[in-house]
């Protein structure tokens, strides 16, 4: 599932996708996406049911940007279902870009 989210981040036109980091970040419109590895477990029964990932895309765009965030978003919808949400959005003045981040969990299967 991660991997889908990756791969469909970065068919989107024009938008850089890193996992984790950039070495050197990118002058134009670009996104992150990380994976915390510790899972969250559904206790019930007396036993664990459903264990998921979370994680996060960080998505940096010049202006608005609306068309890309919306791309972004649809990514998060169709992997995703109902399991995503925008967590922040603030305008970076360090490098005047606005910061989107978008969290979602992934099940565990």
């Amino acid at each position: 599932m991660y991997d889908s989210i990756v791969d469909a981040l970065k068919a989107i036109p024009d938008l850089p996708v890193a996992e984790y980091e950039w070495k050197t970040r990118p002058v134009g419109n670009h996104a992150t996406v990380q994976l915390d590895f510790g899972a969250a477990d559904d206790e019930g029964e007396d036993a664990h049911q459903d264990q998921a990932y979370e994680g996060s895309v960080d998505l940096f765009t010049k202006g608005k940007a609306q068309a890309v965030a919306a791309q972004v978003e649809a990514v998060l919808e169709e992997i995703c279902g109902a399991s995503w949400h925008l967590n922040s959005q603030q305008y970076d003045r360090a490098i005047g870009m606005i910061h989107r981040e978008y969290v979602f969990e992934i099940e565990v299967l």
